[in-house]
Parts: C-alpha cells; structure tokens; sequence
C-alpha cells in the first residue's frame, strides 16, 4: 500500500476530485443515490452559496499515489456559535474508503485546522450546517436515501470511532404510510383540542409564495430556536433554500397552522427527487433532464422535511394535526406516504405525534464529537 498523503483543496482540480470520490466509491450501488453535481458544485461556491457569508471551510483529501481514497470538509460556522455562545468546530462531507488510516488522518486535519482557529471539540458530520444533510447512517441500509438525506457504507461508524470520535446524538427517520388511517378516536381528540384552542390549518398560498416564504422564515427561527445544533437561516440562506426548492413542493400535503388569524407553526413536504436521480450518473443531460422535467408530479414518495410549533402555541395537538391532515391529503392525492426526519432520538415531542400517526423508524444516524467535552444541550423541541 502506498503512503498516505493529506493535503488540503487548492486547485480546480481538486475540486473536482472532492465532489467526484462518492461518485466512485458507490459507482455501480443499488441503493446509494447519485447527487447532481451541477447541485454539489453549487453548494460549495462561496459566490452562490450565502452559508459563506458567515462561514469559513477548508477542503482536504487523503491520497495514496495518484489515487484520492477520502474526503472531509473542516467548518468554521460563526454564526452557530454566536447563537450558542460556544467555540465548535465540524466536520462535513466526510467519505473514505475502508481505510482506517486514511479516516483517522482525515479527521485529524479537520481538527488542527479548526483548533488553529480556536474551535474546539470538533462535531459532526455536517454538510455544511445543521440546516443541510447530517450524520452518518447506522441503520436502514436496505432503503434508498429520501432527498437531502445522507447515504453511506456501513462501516462509516466504526472508522469514526475508530479514530476517535464519540457518539453525541443519534438522529431518527421514521416512514408513514398514506394507507395506515389514524382511529378516530384520536382524529376527534385532535379535532377537539384544535377547536378549543382555536387553532386552524391553512394550505400553503403557491401563489404568493415568495409572501409566504418570509412567513415561514420567521417561523422556521422562532420554532427551531432552542434545538440542539440549531443555526438560524438568515433571509439569504432560506430565500436561496426556498427557490431551489419550490419545484418539489408536495403542497398538497403542506399546512400553516393559526391562531387568531396569526401563524403559529407550519409543516412543509417535498416530493422524494431521489426517486427520479436513483441509477443515474449526478448529470442532468442528456437524458435525466427531461426525467426531472417531466417526472417530478408522478412522484408518490415524500419527506417531510420542516415542521415546528412556536413555543407558545405547543401542547395544541397541532404537530397531530399536520400529520393527520397530511396523510389525508396523501390518500386523495395517490401519494404513498412520507419519511418524517430528521428528528433528534430524544425529541420525545416530536416522536410521540408521528407515531400516534402510524409512523415507523426506518432509519437512524449518528453525530459525532472529538475533542473537548461536549457543550451543554437544551431540550429539543421540532423536527
């Protein structure tokens, strides 16, 4: 076996060797689902990327000879630890081959170069904040990944720890089925308590969307603001997210909750583009472009990727409430169900509603520390 060499991203063919290497090291899969790349290059352009406007990243691969055999992002985000008064520093993008050394070697980089920004511990992965995909799957191999969810061989864990990062959080995925009806009894509970609280559930206006997106800004931040790791998305950030994003909104299926005419929590769905990306290359042409195009409302799979109450208005029976008028709409729309998730393992809120809805775990992650002990945690409370 060759040397091991760790050297940092300096040129535009490093670039292209770091989005490249998932490519490669699942070329062939049947499960793993290939990116866009036009999306991966995208994401990590400081010009078109806001993250970077509050953020600094380092690139590093570990290469034995000529050939790249892992990958690992070194993150600098300020604002996370302005918002919680700390010093972490992540890790992102992190793929290797089954190659110990090499992992170990990865990490190891990562962290000199945030300790030499004065960070410490090192958590992750991250790619390239809590707002984007996380963690390293620990179950649910068998099963494609649903959009924006991660994907990755199974000894992803053992390399890790291996080199000497700690479990933090495990993070859950859970599956409900558009066919499994709630009992009614718990429809008329949920009906009740809403009524009472005078709380209502609205459809998401498509066409005064980008109204209803500063809307949802303002609600994502207040209903996410305690969360573990949580980073407010500043207006570039969930503007940028939201246009990117709008064509694969299940809006069917997506609801503002009020309260007295004012919103107070909101759920929003997409359809599963996964789907249509699965044995493709990351390229949208020459073909995959019209399968994108054209595909996109056949899709029956959907995630629901948001959903928060603002601390004021829990204990409404309103995250039942999303869930059940989602599902609902699933079922008159032919949609086959939804993966719910994120959701922090100990989110005991959050689990309870969706598997009062028939929800089922279908997946889990894991995040990681090194370093430092890790910063206190406060009690989580959305999705």
């Amino acid at each position: 076996m060759q040397p091991l060499r760790i050297e940092p991203e300096t040129s535009k063919a490093d670039r292209a060797a770091f989005i490249d290497l998932p490519y490669r090291l699942y070329r062939g899969h049947a499960v793993w689902v290939p990116p866009l790349r036009m999306a991966e290059r995208d994401m990590m352009n400081r010009a078109k990327n806001p993250f970077f406007e509050h953020a600094e990243v380092a690139h590093f691969l570990a290469r034995r000879g000529n050939r790249v055999v892992g990958r690992i992002a070194a993150i600098e985000n300020r604002l996370h630890n302005e918002v919680h008064e700390d010093r972490l520093g992540f890790f992102g993008f992190f793929d290797v081959e089954d190659d110990a050394e090499a992992a170990a070697g990865l990490l190891a980089a990562a962290r000199t170069w945030t300790e030499a920004r004065g960070l410490g511990p090192l958590r992750g992965p991250v790619n390239y904040s809590t707002n984007d995909a996380c963690g390293v799957l620990i179950d649910g191999f068998d099963e494609p990944p649903m959009l924006l969810m991660p994907y990755n061989r199974a000894d992803y864990d053992a390399l890790l720890q291996g080199a000497g990062a700690e479990p933090v959080k495990e993070l859950l995925a859970y599956w409900i089925d558009s066919a499994n009806e709630a009992p009614e009894r718990f429809r008329r509970v949920v009906t009740r308590r809403l009524k009472r609280s005078d709380i209502v559930l609205r459809p998401i206006d498509l066409k005064h969307f980008d109204r209803e997106v500063l809307l949802l800004k303002d609600l994502y931040n207040r209903c996410w603001e305690r969360n573990w790791g949580f980073v407010p998305a500043t207006d570039a950030e969930f503007e940028h997210a939201a246009g990117d994003l709008k064509r694969l909104v299940a809006h069917e299926l997506c609801a503002i909750a009020e309260k007295g005419g004012q919103p107070v929590g909101f759920s929003v769905f997409l359809r599963d583009l996964n789907r249509l990306l699965a044995g493709g290359n990351g390229s949208l042409f020459p073909t995959l472009w019209a399968k994108v195009l054209f595909g996109m409302g056949k899709v029956k799979h959907t995630r629901c990727a948001l959903l928060g109450i603002v601390p004021e208005a829990r204990g409404n029976a309103i995250n039942e409430a999303f869930f059940l008028h989602a599902m609902d709409q699933a079922r008159a729309h032919g949609i086959h169900g939804a993966e719910a998730g994120w959701i922090l393992e100990d989110n005991a809120a959050m689990r309870a509603p969706i598997e009062a809805a028939g929800g089922v775990i279908t997946k889990r992650y894991r995040m990681y520390e090194m370093g430092d002990a890790p910063a206190a945690a406060t009690a989580p409370t959305g999705l």
